[in-house]
C-alpha cells in the first residue's frame, strides 16, 4: 500500500487558495516518490492426500504438503535509485501446509534473505540463497517442469529441489544480451585459519531463444554435511545425516523446447562425493519429461528418470495430470513409481528424508499416488 498523507485544513489569514495549491503539490510530490518503492509479498500452500505402498516395509495413507510446489511465503521489493540503478532484497521461507511447522527451525528465511542492486550491468545480491545449478538447471528438471516432487534425484545432492542452500555469499546476474545470461556466485567458508573450509563456488549460463532453452551450470561445496540426504546415503551404505563430505561437486545441463501445446524438457547432472575415507563416488541422474496441454485448463504430464551410484540404480516412472481453476489455483493427481536395480536394495523416491518425501521402501520398488490442491499468491 502506499502512505498517504492528511492535510489538516484550517483558517488562516492571506490566500487561502495559494495554501491549498501548495499543500495539493507537497502530497503529489511525496506520493511520486513513494510510488518509486515496490514490494510484493508472494507465496504458494499445496496439500494433498498421498498412498505409499511401501515406506520401510509397510504401506501408509497421509496428508502431503508441498508435492507440486513448495510450500513458501516471501518478500521481494525494489527501491529506484535514479538513473536505472535499483535497490533490491528478497526474504522466502518455507514451511508445511499439513502441520504448520518450518523445516529449519534455526533459520527464519531459510530459502532467500539477500540484498542488493541491479541496473543496466546486471544484478549483485547478498546473503543466502540457491546456488546456479538450482535457477539454471533445476527449471528444466522433472521435479519442476512437471511440478513433482518425488521426482527429483535421490538424496537430492545435486540441490535441484532447493533443499540446500548457500550461506554468505555474493553472486553476480549479467543482462541479458542476444538471449544468454550467466551467473557467477561465492560463498565464503568464514573459518579462521582456513579460508577453504565451508567456501562454495558455483557458476552457469542459459540461452532462450523462443521455445528454446538451454543451460550449463556448475556448483562446488567444501565441508557440507550431508543433512536431509541422510536417509538415502544410509540405504547405500556410505554415510548418514551426519556425514560431513569433504567437498560435493556438481556439473549439469538442461535442454527445454516447445512444440505448439507440447512442451519437453531434459536435464543431467553429475555429483562427485568427496567422502572423508577418501572415497570419490559419483551420482549420475538423467531426466527425460513431457507435458501436453490437450485442453485450455488441463495439462498430462509424462516422466522418465534414471539415477546411478556406482553399481546400484534407480529408474523413476510418473504420470499425473493438472487442471487449472484459475491461474493461481489448481488440483491435480500425480503417480510416480521407482524401481530399483543392481546394487541397489531400496527404492528411495526422493529420499531426501526431509517432510514430503517418501524415504526408503521396504524392497527395490516404491509407489507414490497424490490427490492434491495448489495455491498460489
Amino acid at each position: 500500500m502506499r502512505p498517504g498523507r492528511v492535510f489538516g485544513l484550517y483558517s488562516l489569514k492571506g490566500s487561502l487558495m495559494k495554501k491549498l495549491m501548495i499543500a495539493a503539490a507537497a502530497s503529489c510530490l511525496s506520493t511520486a516518490a513513494f510510488a518509486q518503492s515496490s514490494v510484493t509479498i508472494y507465496g504458494s500452500l499445496d496439500a494433498g492426500v498421498a498412498y505409499i505402498n511401501n515406506l520401510n516395509g509397510g504401506s501408509v495413507s497421509r496428508l502431503d504438503q508441498g508435492t507440486m510446489q513448495p510450500d513458501r511465503i516471501g518478500f521481494r521489493g525494489t527501491e529506484d535509485l535514479g538513473g536505472n540503478l535499483k535497490a533490491i532484497f528478497q526474504l522466502e521461507a518455507g514451511f508445511y501446509t499439513d502441520s504448520g511447522g518450518t523445516p529449519n527451525s534455526s533459520k527464519l528465511f531459510n530459502r532467500y534473505s539477500t540484498i542488493g542492486l541491479s541496473g543496466d550491468f546486471g544484478a549483485v545480491t547478498l546473503g543466502h540463497m540457491p546456488d546456479v545449478v538450482f535457477d539454471y538447471v533445476g527449471k528444466l528438471s522433472n521435479g519442476f517442469q512437471l511440478t513433482n516432487w518425488y521426482l527429483f534425484h535421490p538424496g537430492n545432492l545435486d540441490s535441484l529441489a532447493n533443499t540446500y542452500q548457500f550461506d554468505n555469499s555474493v553472486r553476480y546476474t549479467s543482462p541479458t544480451a542476444g538471449g544468454f545470461q550467466g551467473s557467477l556466485m561465492y560463498g565464503f567458508g568464514e573459518v579462521a585459519g582456513d579460508s577453504g573450509n565451508g567456501r562454495n563456488v558455483s557458476a552457469g549460463a542459459t540461452y532462450t531463444n523462443g521455445p528454446f532453452r538451454a543451460a550449463l551450470a556448475y556448483s562446488k561445496l567444501n565441508n557440507r554435511a550431508a543433512g536431509y540426504a541422510g536417509t538415502f546415503l544410509s540405504s547405500v551404505g556410505l554415510g548418514n545425516a551426519a556425514t560431513v563430505f569433504n567437498s560435493l561437486t556438481t556439473t549439469a545441463g538442461g535442454l527445454g523446447y516447445t512444440i505448439g501445446s507440447v512442451r519437453l524438457n531434459t536435464a543431467y547432472t553429475q555429483v562427485k562425493l568427496a567422502m572423508p575415507s577418501g572415497a570419490t563416488p559419483k551420482q549420475k541422474n538423467l531426466d527425460l519429461g513431457a507435458a501436453w496441454r490437450y485442453a485450455t485448463l488441463d495439462t498430462i504430464n509424462f516422466g522418465y528418470g534414471l539415477s546411478k551410484l556406482e553399481g546400484a540404480r534407480w529408474n523413476t516412472f510418473s504420470l499425473s495430470h493438472v487442471h487449472e481453476f484459475s491461474k493461481r489455483t489448481q488440483w491435480y493427481v500425480q503417480a510416480a513409481y521407482q524401481r530399483a536395480g543392481g546394487d541397489a536394495r531400496f527404492a528411495v523416491m526422493n529420499g531426501t528424508g526431509a517432510s514430503g518425501s517418501t524415504g526408503v521402501s521396504g524392497g527395490q520398488g516404491q509407489l507414490v499416488t497424490t490427490i492434491g490442491m495448489h495455491h498460489s499468491f
